[in-house]
């Protein structure tokens, strides 16, 4: 697995590739939270999982969830996207029902998602 982490016109951008699982997708919003201290100086967070097969159990999701929860402050104020084209999609879904503070949503194309970051 692999993952990068940059920004491009007000926007943080996560790409993985490989095989990745929870505790590398855990480790790369640890990565992220750490080097991007002022989240309030972006529009959003975007996380493309297109290059990426995703290792994901269902407790997964309750442990993403805690973890978000635990950033509310930070977070609160982004528009987080998450770019993939498997049927994880609904986990995404699932995620923003749970916690329902953050403006989480899924997409199917990296320009879908800058677009709507950007409005």
């Amino acid at each position: 697995m692999e993952f990068t982490i940059n920004e491009q016109d007000g926007v943080i951008i996560r790409r993985f590739s490989g095989e990745v699982c929870i505790e590398e997708m855990i480790d790369s919003w640890n990565k992220l939270l750490a080097t991007y201290t002022n989240l309030k100086d972006y529009k959003g967070i975007l996380t493309s999982f297109l290059d990426a097969e995703i290792k994901y159990e269902d407790q997964n999701l309750n442990v993403m969830v805690d973890l978000l929860k635990g950033y509310l402050d930070q977070l609160k104020d982004l528009k987080i996207a998450v770019v993939m084209d498997t049927p994880m999609v609904t986990n995404t879904i699932i995620m923003s029902q749970k916690v329902k503070s953050l403006q989480i949503r899924p997409f199917s194309t990296v320009d879908a998602a800058m677009k709507w970051i950007r409005q």
